[in-house]
């Protein structure tokens, strides 16, 4: 398990019911029980950047755009994804969806392995994923796997320029997704 050996073990019932009423926020993975820690300034900046601009092209495409407190189920396996896009109704209720064209994490050091390993590992197993997007807090660098027809995964990287977001078809420059964010 590539998280901390001192989590809380927990079913999924115990799990949905202990997140109604927690104070913080906790991802679910393997009967495991992990707090979600705060995010920087940078992180919140360039969530919310890629949020809005997601958001607005989502509303003309029927898709919902969802940031940071909305619940993503994988097999059981229960994320909070910093952005993620839906263009199909979802079963699972108004906190807890379980399907995804569209995922990005905003790395940290803390979370960076986890994002570009036990994430990517589950997230891609929505059939619906279109593209996976890992954007750098601290510098200029967006990582993007976008699915293929073949059902193999392209890998890409970006410094600068722009880039396309699938099933909302939007372009977004590296600026906009960095507007505000002082980088060291």
């Amino acid at each position: 398990m590539p998280r901390a050996s001192d989590a809380k073990r927990m079913t999924v019932e115990e799990y949905l019911k202990f997140e109604e009423t927690a104070q913080i926020k906790h991802e679910f993975v393997d009967g495991f029980v992990f707090a979600m820690a705060g995010a920087s300034e940078e992180h919140n900046l360039i969530t919310g950047n890629v949020f809005a601009l997601a958001r607005a092209a989502a509303r003309t495409k029927a898709c919902r755009a969802y940031v940071n407190d909305m619940r993503l189920n994988i097999e059981d396996n229960y994320y909070y994804p910093d952005v993620f896009v839906t263009c199909q109704s979802d079963e699972n209720g108004k906190d807890i969806k379980s399907q995804a064209c569209l995922i990005v994490e905003v790395l940290s050091k803390s979370t960076s392995d986890i994002d570009r390993g036990e994430k990517l590992y589950q997230y891609r197993k929505l059939s619906s994923l279109k593209a996976y997007v890992l954007i750098s807090q601290d510098k200029r660098f967006i990582e993007i796997y976008r699915s293929q027809q073949d059902g193999s995964w392209r890998y890409e990287t970006l410094e600068e320029g722009t880039f396309t977001l699938p099933c909302l078809d939007l372009s977004l420059k590296l600026d906009d997704v960095y507007e505000d964010v002082s980088l060291s």
